[in-house]
């Protein structure tokens, strides 16, 4: 019975990076579709201004349903790294994980707290989330870095493809956020939100190689001596 609850879980965390995405852009689009207040003529709004009007409980729905999925995507990854790997401490790991637990408070704030009516707690909600989930990433990919380098310690750790993935993802949502605060354009906005789904989904294979050691044992083996060899 205990196996069977581990292998949902994650089977859970395998579909979960494909299902925020979608549900990020759903509510996007949604809230693009629903009377708000947008100026007239405006064709890229600034996120925040999706969920105004009409559309704000569109918009509130959306982030509600997407802030659990993420915050269990971290939980998983939390897990992962605890048992992947015996170099970095477990404080560390939590730490960095705790990072981002708190920005699913302020993306909750970001959500119910309408643009209309609170705009300066809307913006704190805003800014704390897209700064928490910026030092998420860079800490995390600190971390990856390391245990790349460290991967004879850690051998879970010695895909290259992943310090790359994390560090390209991470330059992207830094550059973009900077853009955004300095010029407060639209598209590096969207493109800031959008970049930590794509470093989400770097999780999956190794979700699918922890479901693949539950479900086949010869697989099990088998990637344990690839590891030793």
């Amino acid at each position: 019975m205990r196996n069977i609850g581990t292998l949902i879980w994650f089977r859970i965390l395998l579909i979960l990076p494909f299902t925020s995405i979608l549900t990020f852009v759903l509510t996007l689009i949604i809230c693009s579709q629903i009377p708000n207040n947008i100026q007239s003529g405006q064709n890229l709004p600034q996120i925040s201004e999706l969920g105004t009007g009409q559309a704000h409980y569109y918009f509130m729905s959306g982030f509600i349903i997407l802030i659990p999925q993420l915050l269990i995507i971290c939980i998983g990854r939390l897990q992962f790294l605890l048992q992947s790997q015996t170099i970095i401490h477990r404080a560390i790991i939590f730490f960095i994980h705790i990072i981002a637990f708190v920005s699913g408070i302020f993306v909750l704030i970001m959500a119910i707290v309408s643009l209309d009516d609170r705009e300066n707690v809307h913006d704190i909600g805003a800014i704390v989330t897209f700064g928490s989930i910026s030092i998420y990433c860079i800490l995390h990919t600190i971390l990856i870095i390391y245990l790349f380098i460290h991967r004879s310690k850690a051998s879970e750790h010695s895909n290259v493809i992943f310090p790359l993935w994390f560090l390209g993802c991470t330059i992207f949502i830094l550059t973009c956020s900077i853009i955004w605060v300095i010029t407060f354009a639209s598209i590096p906005e969207y493109i800031a939100a959008g970049t930590p789904f794509l470093y989400f989904l770097a999780f999956v294979p190794q979700f699918w190689t922890k479901t693949k050691q539950m479900t086949n044992p010869t697989f099990t083996v088998h990637y344990s001596n690839r590891r030793e060899t």
